[in-house]
């Protein structure tokens, strides 16, 4: 990917001292990496912009400005702070759709001394607020000269990097001169004094070095001066390392030593193996390799992992390995793509922590490996909710049955699955071939919001749930008419005839406002009456041309209200509906308080008894069949004129 880059702008360092990062739910928001003394020079090869810089990946059209703050804590700048920030926020166009960019911000400190300071990466919000600023971090400064006149390095910087996998290292970089690589081995003994004089002189070595430590770092210097040749030993810089050991002269001299070590000894990285003297080849160099950076993937996706493996007689047999961390579930595995391939796809079928091996292996040599981290995040399930569907209808005491089916690219994953079914009980039990499957048997009448997830054993979880609708035949009835406060108006009354009813009889009649004036709607069938304990009723049911939900109390009354043409149940934005956005579950439907009128709701009549007690509900007296036989035939809706009642 090719990023737009500001001045000064280069590649990523490798293996920066010290660095901070902000990301979001989206990914990285920006990072700053600081690179001391040449040290971006020595990574890359590739001159940067300057010592001690910072590098700067900054999210573009986020309104957010990077900068950096740091402060020198000792020398003769202690006590000295410094901000710079880049130019606003990146913008993408049409033309340079790229999400980054990628700039450097120089310090343009350059001394002899190598002083300590503290840092700080922050984003700036349009107003000039932090809106992330990062906690104190710690770091040293190299030292830099630029010393054109000098007659074998034209830069020098000495400073503290990584080394290897153990720890730390001052290192003294050199950017030598041709006259530099024209010297030879019967030169070096004068140039490397020479030399190394005249880099003390400008950037001298911290006085805590060891006399191993600094006599190490000559005899690398003499091995660069003695046998430079570039793009074999030397090369845009000389790195001289100080933990590198004080080998013999006679290792650092040895023509076939120095095939091997290149000037380079002691490595733990196993590049510069030293091999066996078994008689073979002393020009045949072992295999250099390299794993390629740590990566982070999801479970059950691929990752591509960057690895080389290079030999000086051609390519060397490359074979991936990888190991389970700690944190890893018992049973997870991972594949190559090609595992005899240095750059190859890797997929695992659990979360954690895995460590790979590349080993490069020339037939000559022992093997040499390098190894990287695969850090494999976990992945939630998918639930897929199969049934039941909203606004089923069950009668109580009868099993109402769900199933949901789910996907995990973990596939070593085990998951648990939750009902919870509205009415006080929940179920929880172990999935089976990736399905959750369960029954239930309501006691009692009401609109059941049955919620199902499914959780796997690193907490991730989906979950799906549906609205259905439990009735009770041998509830006893509603009865009522009455007003709201928006004008519109209600009568209704519903009953199950017999404990074997499967719809109620009774009739509604409803008026209700709507922006081509008030519509009035007189039912033709009911499809359902539910009658809770607690004394809340809904009734659902339709006229010739619209559908119709009621909720009740005895002193409240919602309406929901629309065209048949938009579905058996209501839409999200139906043609009325006097609590707008309220859940049409009948426990959160919030029914609206009454302006006029009465609602009688009778929780326990039971069939069987054919009258009604002390003269009727309402003073209707009488039976209830008869009552709903008396009822007249309801047809089409009426449309009534602005200002009547209902």
């Amino acid at each position: 990917m090719l990023f737009p880059q500001g001045p000064g702008a280069t590649g990523e360092a490798q293996a920066a001292t010290s660095f901070s990062t902000f990301s979001d739910g989206d990914g990285m928001i920006g990072k700053a990496a600081f690179n001391p003394g040449l040290h971006y020079f020595h990574s890359t090869g590739k001159p940067g912009p300057g010592p001690n810089f910072f590098q700067i990946y900054d999210r573009c059209d986020d309104g957010l400005t990077p900068g950096v703050e740091w402060l020198i804590t000792e020398g003769a700048e202690a006590g000295t702070s410094y901000r710079k920030e880049l130019d606003g926020d990146c913008k993408t166009s049409v033309l340079l759709p790229i999400p980054f960019r990628i700039s450097a911000l120089e310090t343009h400190f350059g001394g002899k001394e190598m002083p300590s300071m503290t840092w700080h990466f922050y984003l700036k919000a349009q107003d000039g607020s932090y809106a992330h600023r990062s906690d104190s971090i710690s770091d040293q400064m190299g030292s830099y000269a630029n010393v054109w006149d000098r007659e074998f390095y034209t830069e020098s910087s000495v400073y503290r990097e990584p080394y290897g996998r153990v720890g730390s290292t001052i290192t003294v970089t050199v950017v030598p001169t041709d006259e530099a690589y024209s010297g030879g081995p019967v030169a070096a003994d004068d140039d490397m004094n020479e030399m190394w004089d005249e880099i003390q002189e400008e950037t001298p070595v911290p006085s805590d070095l060891s006399g191993d430590q600094v006599e190490s770092l000559k005899k690398q210097l003499w091995c660069h001066l003695a046998f430079a040749v570039e793009g074999w030993t030397g090369g845009p810089t000389w790195d001289l390392e100080a933990e590198r050991p004080n080998i013999s002269w006679e290792e650092v001299k040895g023509l076939g030593d120095l095939k091997d070590h290149r000037c380079n000894w002691g490595s733990d990285e196993g590049s510069y193996y030293r091999p066996p003297t078994d008689g073979s080849d002393p020009a045949d160099l072992a295999p250099v390799v390299d794993a390629g950076p740590d990566v982070t993937t999801d479970e059950g996706g691929e990752v591509t992992l960057r690895g080389t493996a290079a030999d000086d007689r051609g390519t060397p047999t490359s074979t991936w390995a990888y190991t389970r961390g700690d944190d890893v579930d018992e049973g997870a595995a991972c594949t190559f793509t090609d595992a005899g391939s240095p750059r190859t796809g890797f997929t695992c079928t659990d979360d954690g922590t895995y460590t790979v091996k590349l080993t490069g292996d020339d037939g000559a040599h022992h093997p040499v490996s390098d190894s990287a981290t695969v850090t494999v995040r976990n992945v939630a399930p998918t639930l897929t909710l199969e049934s039941p569907d909203d606004w089923d209808v069950h009668r109580v005491e009868n099993e109402v049955a769900i199933a949901a089916s789910f996907t995990d690219p973990g596939s070593n994953d085990t998951h648990t699955c939750t009902v919870t079914w509205d009415d006080g009980s929940t179920s929880r039990f172990p999935a089976t071939s990736g399905r959750c499957e369960a029954t239930h048997v309501y006691e009692h009448a009401g609109m059941d919001t049955v919620s199902v997830q499914v959780t796997d054993d690193d907490a991730g979880e989906d979950s799906g749930e549906r609205m259905i609708v439990v009735y009770d035949p041998r509830a006893g009835l509603v009865s009522g008419s009455g007003t709201l406060a928006d004008g519109a108006g209600y009568s209704v009354t519903a009953k199950y005839l017999t404990t074997g009813s499967t719809v109620p009889a009774g009739t509604v009649a409803l008026a209700v406002p709507t922006e081509d004036g008030k519509k009035a709607l007189l039912s033709t069938a009911l499809d359902w009456l539910v009658i809770t304990p607690e004394g809340k009723v809904a009734v659902k049911g339709r006229s010739a041309t619209h559908g119709f939900v009621g909720y009740l109390e005895k002193d409240a009354f919602r309406g929901v209200v629309w065209p048949l043409s938009q579905g058996a149940t209501p839409p999200s934005n139906p043609l009325y509906d006097s609590t707008p956005g309220a859940s049409w579950d009948l426990d959160e439907a919030r029914p609206q308080p009454l302006r006029t009128g009465l609602t009688v709701i009778d929780t326990g009549w039971i069939p069987g008894l054919p009258a009604l007690p002390g003269g009727g509900l309402l003073g209707l007296g009488g039976t209830l069949p008869a009552l709903l036989d008396g009822l007249p035939t309801l047809g089409g809706d009426v449309a009534v004129p602005d200002g009547s009642s209902s």
